[in-house]
């Protein structure tokens, strides 16, 4: 397509970071299944695993009252004419069920990252640098956060106050992260499921089934609190600790590199460039003030009085991207605000 076409004119290669599997989109009408999912009230997507799959999910969801849409890998000879869509949907729902076919078709799964997300001034973003299979969504949210990520940085440039490192940092950021969704999250996953339904047989063992059914029930938990994008490694942020990734831990504290927790009245006085959240003396504030303003930097200085929401920030002093990420946190000479201000722009 025409994303891969920019991608290889701009001499940007793509890895590969699983198997290929042939996989099935099938959108069909079911009666049965409405009737059989009846179980579970609310519920309008639905995932199930077999042995035979490895893995790699099968799962449906709903369209509308009576569509649905199903998928699960098939062999790789598979057609239109020779596919055996009534085989598939019994062994996911554990019984024969009677639909009429509105689409059938088939496509690739795949995780594939690009090596990076810059050649020169050609720039790729979203399913362009990275795809991956529909697990939890990652796609469409890194897509979101690598345009948010990179139309800051861009403006910069445009407008004059980004250094050579700024732009650079795009990759820096938005790469690693891809590549912790695709190995920290979706291809643990698939190889967790498959490791599951190869040790724990229903049929032989009911009880030691169920018992790490629970178990891993209750995992879902940490990979919802695990999932946590940074970008402490980042070459622009200053004070981070650890490598830039998919994975952190959610916390009230303000670290840099990581999304600031909002509080109090915060979000309401954010600035549309770099904001300056002060709780503590006026000076070195000001000297931000000074420093911005001789390099150009739009600045906006928001002062906040103490509070017991502000204090679970444990910092006086927050350097606010425009992307709402977190620069640098603490405390500061006066002297080193300038040194901050540029490293944070890519200017040093």
């Amino acid at each position: 397509g025409a994303r891969s076409v920019t991608r290889e004119a701009a001499g940007i290669h793509q890895s590969l970071r699983s198997n290929f599997r042939r996989m099935v989109l099938a959108v069909f009408r079911s009666r049965d299944l409405d009737r059989v999912m009846e179980r579970f009230p609310g519920v309008s997507y639905a995932n199930a695993i077999h042995p035979e799959k490895e893995g790699y999910w099968q799962f449906f969801g709903r369209v509308e009252m009576g569509s649905w849409f199903f998928h699960t890998p098939v062999p790789e000879e598979s057609t239109v004419e020779t596919f055996d869509l009534g085989a598939h949907l019994a062994k996911a729902v554990g019984r024969q069920i009677g639909f009429d076919i509105e689409y059938l078709g088939f496509w690739d799964l795949r995780i594939a990252i690009a090596d990076t997300y810059r050649a020169g001034n050609v720039f790729i973003a979203g399913d362009a640098a990275h795809s991956h299979p529909p697990y939890g969504g990652y796609g469409v949210n890194n897509g979101f956060e690598d345009v948010r990520n990179l139309s800051w940085k861009l403006d910069a440039a445009l407008k004059g106050w980004a250094g050579d490192a700024l732009l650079d940092s795009y990759s820096a950021e938005r790469q690693p992260v891809f590549s912790s969704t695709a190995d920290d999250f979706i291809i643990r996953m698939i190889r967790e499921d498959g490791d599951f339904v190869a040790a724990f047989d229903p049929e032989t063992d009911r009880a030691a089934f169920e018992a790490e059914w629970t178990r891993r029930s209750a995992g879902t938990k940490r990979d919802v609190d695990g999932y946590c994008p940074n970008y402490s490694g980042s070459p622009i942020v200053i004070g981070g600790t650890g490598p830039t990734s998919a994975v952190g831990r959610h916390s009230h504290r303000a670290r840099p590199g990581y999304l600031l927790a909002p509080k109090d009245d915060l979000m309401d006085r954010l600035g549309a460039g770099f904001s300056l959240v002060s709780l503590g003396p006026g000076d070195t504030a000001t000297a931000f003030e000074a420093a911005a303003n001789q390099l150009g930097i739009p600045l906006t200085t928001i002062r906040m009085e103490p509070t017991d929401e502000t204090r679970k920030w444990q910092a006086d002093l927050i350097l606010l991207r425009p992307d709402r990420f977190v620069a640098f946190a603490g405390e500061v000479p006066s002297s080193d605000a300038s040194t901050v201000l540029k490293r944070a722009c890519g200017l040093s």
